[in-house]
């Protein structure tokens, strides 16, 4: 691919300049214009200036680690018809009949077994593991070395922690977060936090 457009320049936009910069030229557009990586200049995200760029950009996608900004940012692009990208990293394995939606970002090491979808601008992090006819709904983040087992449905703007375990057959709501290291053994509720092992909901959080 020629151009693409990357909006953010925090610590996700660093793995993902690092999945994409080998084969295109990359464009990074933020509400900072400090340099990024000490070599990309970056461009204002301004509705006028993304707008601007627009024809001469081939692919976009959204570094943001954030679930509700992610979302926002890329309501905006399919609003005005950007095409959006996926950035999958070469050392991830992905099973053929999986299904990976458009501008999510698949990370060194992570694995993403049959039968499974996964939705749109999601994260699926460094050495996580997706196994059999799971279903990730979009804007969801699956943290570093996390392992979802057979058949489990994460909603969509979920937070996955690092090092998460979720057992077979568990469904988890939308809008939620599950604490670094917890294992989940049953279903949790939309708009929960929970944490430990096992899981339990701690708090709530306000609907979307």
């Amino acid at each position: 691919m020629g151009t693409i457009g990357i909006i953010g320049t925090g610590g996700h936009a660093k793995v993902i300049t690092n999945i994409l910069e080998k084969n295109s030229s990359l464009l990074f557009f933020s509400a900072s214009n400090a340099p990024f990586l000490g070599k990309y200049s970056v461009n204002k995200d301004s509705v006028d200036n993304l707008l601007l760029w627009k024809s001469e950009v081939e692919g976009w996608h959204v570094a943001i680690g954030d679930t509700t900004i992610r979302k926002e940012k890329i309501i905006f692009l399919l609003n005005y018809n950007f095409p959006l990208i996926s950035a999958i990293h070469r050392q991830s394995i992905i099973s053929k009949c999986a299904k990976i939606g458009k501008g999510t970002s698949i990370m060194a090491g992570a694995v993403v077994n049959p039968q499974t979808t996964i939705g749109e601008s999601c994260i699926i992090n460094t050495s996580a593991s997706v196994d059999h006819d799971c279903k990730i709904e979009d804007y969801v983040n699956i943290g570093p070395g996390s392992r979802l087992t057979g058949n489990v449905l994460i909603g969509t703007l979920t937070d996955i922690g690092a090092g998460v375990t979720v057992i077979p057959n568990v469904k988890i709501g939308k809008n939620c977060k599950i604490g670094a290291g917890a294992v989940v053994i049953s279903d949790i509720p939309d708009n929960s936090v929970a944490v430990g092992i096992p899981a339990k909901v701690i708090k709530t959080n306000a609907p979307l």
